[in-house]
């Protein structure tokens, strides 16, 4: 159990590091939008479930609505973060219902 709390924490230690490095080249290039973007679910009070899928999908909506203000290397970033957050917190799985061979479907 210990080995996976510390896999956790060193990999939400890689989230907070990856933000930190979009905060300060943003700052540098001002990128206003993407700051806000950023600032809206950052710094990390917690890493709660919760809070790192307001981090995820602030900077999905910010890699979809808005590539087009970002250089290759911070979309790139964004990506790389998006496989970290989904390592932590995955997708949660569609549910299906399974019918019987002559049941009728709801």
């Amino acid at each position: 159990m210990m080995a996976y709390l510390s896999e956790r924490e060193n990999i939400v230690e890689q989230i907070n590091a990856i933000c930190l490095r979009l905060f300060d080249t943003w700052c540098e290039t001002r990128s206003v939008t993407s700051l806000a973007y950023l600032m809206h679910c950052w710094p990390l009070v917690d890493s709660t479930p919760d809070a790192l899928r307001r981090l995820g999908e602030t900077m999905h909506d910010l890699r979809r609505y808005h590539a087009d203000q970002m250089d290759g290397s911070g979309f790139q970033t964004l990506c790389e973060m998006a496989d970290l957050l989904d390592e932590l917190i995955g997708h949660p799985a569609r549910a299906v219902r399974l019918v019987a061979v002559g049941e009728a479907p709801e």
